[in-house]
């Protein structure tokens, strides 16, 4: 599996690379070039403008999907129509907490996420600590920043030199006692 950052809560997730038919989850989509291909996963967060005229799988509203081996779980956040998305693929778990301003989750949302491998989370001017306090997640992934240096600080982190992309497998993840902050580059 591989993850890229686009920019602001725009990730795409390739999933399956090893086939000859690779996936890939686009979430957020910054523009309507995405998606490029038949078999892209399309999940919105919130509301935003993409090409409808491609036949894609789009995941947009709370519930529970399954297609081309990959499984989405669309979670109501608050009132305001803000949707948590947990996908499952090459058996590991990934969350994005979407574009919110929370602090802090409920009991209930907590126990509906389940244990969290990788976590995609603001990291803007809010603080979101006790959100990974809360979920434990052995990989975080800031999104959703200009300067990440305050989010890196409020976790104990000086600074994090940001890499191209994140490749990771499961086996990777067993082995993490302790959650680790990635920070990714956004792709051009």
């Amino acid at each position: 599996m591989k993850i890229y950052w686009h920019g602001k809560t725009c990730f795409e997730i390739i999933v399956k690379e090893r086939t000859q038919n690779p996936v890939s989850i686009i979430i957020d989509p910054k523009d309507k070039t995405y998606p490029k291909k038949e078999n892209d996963i399309l999940i919105l967060t919130h509301a935003l403008e993409y090409d409808k005229r491609r036949k894609i799988f789009n995941a947009s509203l709370p519930g529970e999907y399954e297609v081309n081996e990959v499984y989405i779980q669309g979670i109501p956040l608050n009132k305001n129509g803000s949707l948590i998305f947990i996908i499952k693929s090459e058996n590991i778990k990934i969350c994005h907490l979407g574009k919110n301003d929370e602090t802090e989750l409920s009991e209930a949302i907590i126990e509906e996420l389940g244990l969290i491998d990788i976590l995609f989370i603001n990291g803007g001017e809010i603080d979101k600590t006790k959100i990974i306090k809360q979920l434990e997640p052995k990989i975080v992934i800031p999104m959703n920043f200009e300067d990440v240096s305050l989010f890196l600080k409020r976790l104990g982190e000086e600074k994090k030199e940001p890499i191209s992309y994140y490749k990771v497998r499961k086996r990777d993840l067993e082995e993490k006692e302790k959650a680790e902050i990635i920070v990714l580059k956004k792709k051009k």
